[in-house]
């Protein structure tokens, strides 16, 4: 930012000191200069020739603004260019630095495309770093480095996944879950994010249910009924979150939550057997609510699995008491 301060106020500084002021014929010769240089793609020198040229031409004045325009035209993608020769000599710190004064000058020219190819490549650049890290589980160090890339260009899926990964491998559960949720929300923006978006919920899936089942250890209920009810809000026809819930209620004899999920949770089921458990355990949720009907009628369908025998003794009971 300090270079393009520096180039914003060049005209009133020369105005200040009293320098003599370059003749629009200098200011072409120099642009002409930086021209041959990008012209033989040695970008990295053209760079400096470049800003000389807009110096030369603020203090030049309206004559050579025709010059200068084209000159700030070009030096976006100059650093662009520059940035990205440096990433294929793996020189990343370097070329970060780079790309860097890329984003900030294709801002201040409003050049959308190098603002978006200099986004990308930063993020790209911080997805080869950080790989050892990623590769070798030193999730720290790999969140560290991923960070960076994805607050420059959070639409990159790839990086956001690593990055995702990496918190929710670390047992950052929540930052994880963010990110994922961040990536599923691309999908509504444009069909392309739709592969990344659904590798995003199968994480959460993954990820959410190890939660679960930690919190259940730990005793931490609401917080296992929480995680499930994410699980479900991005796939809410998951069997196995379903029927985890209802047995985490059932044990809990948290009869008023069985009989609210109870019947979803049947329904989500596509094995017979765990679909008349699930019934079997609302079944129990009615008898224990005094609600001697609705018991009889949800034990009725316990049609498979090893709790069929007991529905048909628990009927019995209802039915002469």
């Amino acid at each position: 930012m300090k270079k393009i301060k520096f180039l914003l106020a060049a005209a009133a500084l020369f105005a200040a000191t009293g320098l003599s002021a370059q003749t629009v014929s200098e200011v072409n010769t120099k642009y002409n200069e930086a021209a041959a240089l990008i012209q033989a793609k040695d970008f990295g020198a053209a760079i400096p020739v470049l800003e000389q040229t807009i110096e030369m031409g603020l203090n030049a004045g309206a004559d050579a603004s025709a010059t200068v325009q084209q000159a700030q035209k070009l030096l976006p993608t100059c650093y662009f260019q520059y940035g990205l020769s440096l990433c294929m000599q793996n020189r990343f710190d370097e070329a970060l630095t780079v790309l860097d004064s890329a984003v900030q000058y294709a801002e201040l020219f409003q050049d959308v495309k190098v603002l978006g190819n200099s986004r990308k490549l930063i993020s790209q650049t911080y997805t080869v770093m950080g790989a050892d890290a990623f590769n070798n589980q030193q999730w720290d160090k790999a969140i560290e480095i991923f960070s960076k890339g994805y607050e420059a260009n959070p639409t990159d899926t790839d990086l956001a996944l690593y990055l995702a990964e990496s918190y929710a491998a670390s047992g950052d559960y929540e930052n994880g879950m963010k990110i994922y949720r961040d990536i599923v929300e691309l999908e509504s923006r444009h069909s392309r994010y739709k592969e990344p978006a659904d590798a995003a919920r199968e994480k959460i899936v993954y990820y959410q249910t190890i939660r679960a089942s930690e919190a259940v250890e730990a005793g931490n209920i609401e917080e296992a009924y929480t995680v499930l009810g994410d699980i479900l809000s991005v796939d809410p026809d998951n069997a196995a979150a379903s029927l985890m819930r209802i047995q985490v209620a059932t044990n809990n004899k948290d009869w008023a939550r069985v009989i609210e999920w109870g019947d979803a949770a049947a329904e989500a089921q596509t094995n017979a057997a765990d679909r008349s458990d699930i019934y079997y355990m609302l079944g129990a949720a009615y008898q224990n609510s005094e609600n001697k009907d609705a018991a009889v009628a949800t034990y009725r369908k316990v049609t498979e699995g090893d709790n069929v025998a007991n529905a048909k003794a628990q009927i019995e009971i209802l039915t002469k008491a």
